[in-house]
């Protein structure tokens, strides 16, 4: 078993989200899986927050491209859609830490999140969980630890 790291810059609408607004639309990270081996376990998973907000966050993991909902927008994916979302990464406001112009946050699941996918790409979005952050266009980059099977 192999751990690797891949990352995304999550691409974000510019105007002041609300709580609970899709932060980032579904976005695809490629080359995630090798070919034929399409599983891997998520073990950690870290923020950079380039804009200083430090705003609660859930991920939302998904094993095809399917609409979680449009940015800026309550989430408003169908029933057949959800089935696709492999599983949530909450990130609470107190997992970041201030370093002045930008925030941290790394959060370790203990027990590790499954991954699947039917190609090597994974699919991620995200959605708000406080405030009325403002991001730049590609304010906040997102690196997933996995092990692959």
């Amino acid at each position: 078993m192999a751990l690797d790291t891949v990352e995304v810059t999550l691409s974000l609408d510019t105007a002041q989200y609300a709580d609970g607004d899709v932060l980032a639309a579904t976005q695809e990270i490629t080359g995630v899986f090798r070919a034929g081996y399409n599983r891997g376990t998520l073990w950690s998973v870290t923020i950079n927050d380039k804009d200083d907000q430090g705003v609660a966050i859930d991920l939302v993991l998904l094993r095809s491209n399917v609409a979680l909902g449009t940015e800026n927008s309550a989430p408003n994916i169908s029933d057949a859609n959800a089935s696709e979302i492999i599983g949530f990464v909450p990130i609470a406001t107190s997992d970041y830490t201030d370093l002045g112009g930008a925030r941290i946050a790394t959060k370790r699941l203990d027990d590790g999140l499954v991954l699947e996918s039917s190609t090597t790409s994974l699919w991620i979005a995200a959605i708000t969980r406080g405030g009325t952050p403002t991001y730049t266009a590609a304010g906040l980059v997102v690196k997933l630890g996995i092990e692959l099977a």
